[in-house]
């Protein structure tokens, strides 16, 4: 009995860890996306070989980078707490 309520709350918070890593996982590609438009302003022709210096970004710019590091690591963490719980849950299982 005991055994089958553990596993119960178990997949449930598998089901909302996983769920919130696919979550962080879009929020992330978004904040790719807007720096991504942005890089690519400041690019210029396909063709050039000018790079664009770091002072012609703009602060969003980098402010949505420390944002996609830090959604990659919350990102990773729940991946690692999602596999933590799955063996957790074989565990129980076996």
């Amino acid at each position: 009995m005991f055994r089958e309520l553990l596993r119960d709350v178990l997949h449930l918070l598998m089901f909302a860890d996983f769920g919130c890593a696919v979550v962080v996982f879009a929020l992330g590609v978004g904040t790719a996306f807007f720096r991504a438009g942005e890089w690519w302003d400041r690019r210029g022709s396909l063709f050039s070989l000018r790079h664009p210096l770091p002072s012609q970004f703009s602060r969003e710019y980098y402010a949505s980078w420390r944002r996609s590091v830090w959604l990659g690591f919350a990102f990773l963490a729940l991946v690692a707490v999602g596999a933590f719980l799955i063996w957790l849950d074989m565990l129980i299982a076996a």
